[in-house]
């Protein structure tokens, strides 16, 4: 009786919702939860991430798309869009009441809001419920062959380029970016090719390991051949548990997708971008019988990084690991690939179909040893040649509870700690807890754990998140954090406390339109001079974020966005403030293959500390997100021309205006003048 009823009521919401129709796709944008997690990211780590693994795999989704009826959860979760909760709830539901009979029936799913599945349209589809049965001649023939290449260049002449009389530029290399890519892809069954990157400043060659281009990766990757599935030969990432002891693609961390807290998705994975830290490189395997999976992986690779001055070889030890993959100048290039390391390592899981646990183990050995200068501040940090770690994580599903957690162990037998639970407590209601423990000696060259702090050690903190689905047009999120570091910290030469919070609201009056209110507000400890001391002092800082944000489209070729955001800094020296307007307008010319998407900016900071993040649509596949202050304004044009069905080319302009200033940056990326302006141009083939 209770199935019929659910049937019922799908195919009342079936006919009732028919508005819901699948719009012509923003083509080359990203779901905003992936924008909101790339804003995080870059402003937490103060770097770029250049890993486009989730942006490679929607795209390959939107050309072949997932089967919801025979999709698994590994699929599901692969989409990178789905909670725990969400993928337990729509597999209870399918199970129940057994296949879709239209992609609209999503709105009977609880916690499948009309948002989310509008988000969710263009990589999926419901029909041939039987799973499909691919030959050996499938695999090779009904992927796509995609050609890519990105050139990307500053017009301004850095102070690295620059000649001084008789002596060379610090930077070797010319300051054109340039990637080559080639793969191969027939989703969730095949993926090869190979990735070719040179940085603004690199030298083609004529230097110690310089061939051509900086970086070379390349892969083959198998999935689901008979109880093999997944085999990785080349470059791939491996990802375990809740990310304590490795993990190597993106991860997401705090921010307004309060219920997206949890590491999840397969082991294994290829590796097809620029970044060149962050994989393994070698062969791994995963094999499953019936309810047990074991994975296997192995990989040697050539790390950056600093060598102390010794009089034998044998006396030879790295001072420093480094992770930019910068080589421009002579200092960067002597330390390419100069510390060897080799890796090993498995995981062994029973899975059935509420809960699942797994044991982990890793292993690394570098040449040649690690001998960091010691500091305070990092005498806790790994020194020696062998790293090893274990860990046991474990994920349950209970009624409307999911459990997950992850207790992991370094040889010097310091420990870490993640536990987690997502809950909903009413049909509009869902909450998210995580507790971690990270001790401060605790040791891993890949962790991602969730938490406060970029790095997995010295932390402790627990995290509440709270939706809910006010009405249906309506949503609420919300955070709370409360975080301790036991030990020292960069910038903090003493054990520190922090909290922070966020409270956003989001309207939707119609499918068309999208608001959305956020207040950010972070307290912490941090160094400061402040009158009256000779030294620097712990104090109390507290940064606060207000945002606003509207998307509107308007019929079936333009949309508009506008954010307001205001920034304060408040610390014992006194306060700064800051604030940011931009404008954005995407359109898509009618009968003609031609695109464009600008944005016009104003900002004005007091400082630094008082900075703002902004994602900006760019090429397909690039990263952009700009980070502002100072006084200026900004703007970038983006325009994609489709020459036929196969190739596509990309134009983009951006350039940042500060009146009145007469250098621009620092250190060898310093600029004279009061404007700087990047050019870029991709084209790229799918056959």
């Amino acid at each position: 009786m209770a199935a019929g009823l659910y049937r019922m009521i799908g195919s009342v919401l079936l006919l009732c919702g028919s508005w819901l129709k699948a719009e012509a796709r923003q083509e080359e944008s990203m779901p905003p939860l992936m924008e909101n997690a790339l804003e995080n990211e870059t402003a937490g780590n103060d770097a770029l991430p250049e890993d486009d693994a989730n942006w490679q795999r929607l795209e390959a989704y939107a050309r072949h798309k997932i089967q919801l009826n025979t999709a698994d959860e590994a699929t599901l979760q692969s989409l990178g869009m789905l909670t725990a909760l969400q993928i337990g709830n729509f597999i209870a539901y399918r199970r129940l009441l057994g296949n879709l009979v239209s992609i609209y029936e999503l709105q009977a799913v609880p916690g499948f809001e009309p948002d989310l599945i509008r988000q969710l349209l263009p990589y999926i589809r419901v029909g041939d419920d039987l799973a499909p049965h691919y030959t050996w001649h499938d695999y090779l023939h009904k992927g796509d062959h995609v050609w890519l290449l990105r050139y990307s260049r500053q017009l301004e002449k850095a102070r690295g380029y620059e000649y001084t009389g008789s002596t060379p530029a610090m930077y070797r290399g010319s300051p054109d970016k340039v990637l080559l890519r080639y793969r191969y892809s027939f989703p969730r069954y095949i993926s090869w090719g190979i990735t070719m990157e040179k940085d603004a400043g690199e030298p083609w060659g004529g230097y110690r390991r310089q061939y051509g281009f900086d970086f070379y990766s390349a892969h083959l990757f198998l999935r689901n051949i008979g109880r093999l599935k997944a085999v990785a030969i080349g470059d791939f990432t491996a990802n375990l548990g809740q990310g304590l002891l490795n993990w190597q693609s993106q991860a997401y961390g705090k921010g307004a997708a309060v219920m997206q807290i949890k590491r999840e998705g397969e082991i294994l994975r290829p590796y097809t971008s620029a970044g060149e830290y962050y994989f393994f490189r070698g062969a791994a395997a995963t094999w499953q019988q019936k309810t047990w999976q074991i994975t296997i992986l192995a990989s040697w690779r050539q790390l950056d990084g600093s060598l102390n001055a010794a009089d034998t070889l044998q006396d030879i030890s790295a001072t420093s690991l480094v992770s930019s993959g910068y080589h421009r100048t002579l200092t960067e290039i002597s330390k390419k690939g100069s510390i060897q390391q080799l890796s090993s390592g498995g995981n062994i899981r029973y899975q059935t179909r509420r809960w699942q646990v797994g044991v982990n183990v890793i292993s690394h050995r570098l040449t040649p040893a690690l001998q960091k200068e010691q500091h305070p501040y990092n005498q806790f940090e790994f020194n020696g040649a062998e790293l090893t770690g274990a860990s046991v994580d474990y994920a349950a599903y209970w009624k409307n509870v999911h459990l997950f957690g992850e207790a992991a162990v370094s040889d010097n037998r310091k420990p870490a700690l993640v536990q987690g639970i997502l809950t909903s407590l009413s049909p509009a209601v869902d909450m998210s807890v995580v507790y971690r423990y990270y001790d401060k000696a605790y040791q891993s060259f890949y962790a991602k754990g969730f938490g406060d702090n970029y790095r997995t050690v010295n932390e402790k903190g627990l995290y509440t998140g709270l939706t809910v689905q006010v009405t249906p047009r309506c949503k609420l999120d919300a955070y709370a954090d409360i975080f301790h570091f036991p030990w020292l910290k960069y910038r903090a030469d003493a054990p520190s406390d922090g909290s922070e919070f966020l409270l956003q609201l989001t309207y939707a009056p119609d499918k068309k339109k999208r608001f959305l209110l956020r207040l950010n507000s972070r307290k912490y400890e941090e160094n400061l001079l402040v009158s009256g001391n000779a030294l620097k002092i712990l104090s109390d800082i507290t940064t606060t974020h207000i945002r606003f944000q509207g998307d509107c489209q308007y019929r079936q070729y333009w949309s508009f966005k506008v954010r307001a955001e205001y920034s304060r800094y408040m610390a014992a020296t006194g306060s700064q403030t800051g604030w940011m307007f931009y404008g954005d307008i995407a359109c898509r010319l009618p009968r003609w293959p031609i695109t464009m998407n600008a944005r016009l900016a104003r900002f004005q900071t007091d400082n630094y500390d008082t900075r703002m993040y902004a994602y900006e649509r760019s090429v397909l596949y690039d990263n952009a997100v700009s980070q502002v202050y100072g006084r200026g304004w900004q703007y970038y044009l983006n325009v994609k021309y489709k020459v036929n069905k196969q190739l596509s080319c990309w134009m983009r302009v951006h350039q940042t205006i500060y009146p009145g200033k007469q250098v621009i940056g620092t250190g060898w990326d310093a600029i004279a003048g009061s404007k700087k302006t990047f050019f870029q141009l991709q084209l790229m083939q799918t056959l």
